[in-house]
């Protein structure tokens, strides 16, 4: 999550299929200063964008190979989602998208003035299923969330400061070619914060999926509906869909859970974490990789996949 606001172990007990490997502790790597997300992408690396400080452009993406930690990419804002797609990393900055070639060059993909609306909080990407654009999530302001008289306390549902937030966030898809469209329209008060997004489906019928970081619940979006598929899961970060779960990560509780789509089951499968951010789902190696931004670590989770 980002720096423009004031604050920037196992469960007992075995569950069935899906869930954390038995016994197995995970592992941590120390990236630096406030991680947000990772994926792989070039030669099978790691690569994770950093916030760092509070310096305009002091953001970097760097690159982890092993234990070895490098800057791969600098000149970023506060870089959050990042995905790899066509031969090309592309991250979301704040109001800007951008797109980083083999050699760490970076260009724009689109900029504030593109977006059909304004722009205040651009966060989570995904690729779609085209394979030649991405979603990413407009969460807007996330400031007024925030109850100040806690660390990442945000305001109770049912409060009147609840009441009062705005319905601005929004989804947009954007071409690798720089063409921008709304994909999930602002002003339902059914995702109200958008965070974490993915694209599920087929390319001829794509089916969204994104979580409302205030509210807690993960809502699918197709052909202009709305549906809560799960919920009490507030502060929700990164999101990953599979065939039977939903994988999700909690920057406020610094919690990651899993989510029974059948049966709507929500299972806590790692706590204790600072700020659980934008997660990889590495299904090749039966694992989640959690950046804890404050901590400013890696958590490699491993999981039992079939």
């Amino acid at each position: 999550m980002p720096r423009l606001w004031p604050v920037l172990s196992l469960l007992c007990g075995w569950v069935p299929s899906l869930l954390l490997a038995a016994d197995a502790a995970p592992k941590t790597i120390d990236v630096g200063k406030s991680p947000e997300s990772v994926c792989r992408g070039f030669g099978g690396k790691l690569y994770v964008t950093m916030i760092n400080g509070d310096e305009p452009g002091d953001g970097t993406i760097v690159s982890v190979d092993g234990e070895t930690v490098e800057v791969f990419a600098k000149g970023f804002n506060s870089p959050k989602g990042l995905v790899f797609v066509a031969q090309q990393l592309i991250t979301a900055d704040e109001t800007t998208l951008w797109k980083v070639d083999r050699q760490g060059h970076v260009t724009k993909l689109a900029a504030a003035q593109d977006f059909p609306q304004p722009i205040e909080f651009l966060n989570d990407v995904t690729v779609g299923k085209d394979g030649e654009s991405v979603y990413v999530s407009e969460m807007s302001n996330p400031q007024p969330m925030f109850d100040p008289s806690g660390e990442r306390k945000l305001w109770g549902l049912d409060s009147p400061e609840a009441q009062k937030l705005p319905n601005k966030g929004c989804v947009y898809k954007v071409t690798l070619a720089g063409q921008i469209s709304v994909a999930i329209p602002a002003g339902n008060p059914a995702l109200r914060f958008p965070n974490g997004v993915y694209a599920g489906g087929t390319k001829e019928k794509e089916r969204l999926f994104a979580g409302d970081f205030f509210a807690g619940e993960i809502i699918s979006y197709q052909n202009g509906k709305y549906q809560s598929l799960a919920s009490g899961l507030r502060g929700i970060d990164g999101l990953t869909v599979t065939k039977d779960r939903f994988y999700a990560s909690s920057w406020t509780e610094g919690k990651v859970w899993s989510v029974d789509r059948k049966t709507r089951e929500v299972k806590v499968l790692h706590e204790g974490l600072q700020t659980a951010a934008d997660f990889f789902f590495d299904a090749k190696h039966k694992q989640l990789i959690i950046p804890d931004m404050v901590a400013g670590k890696l958590i490699f989770l491993p999981l039992e996949l079939p």
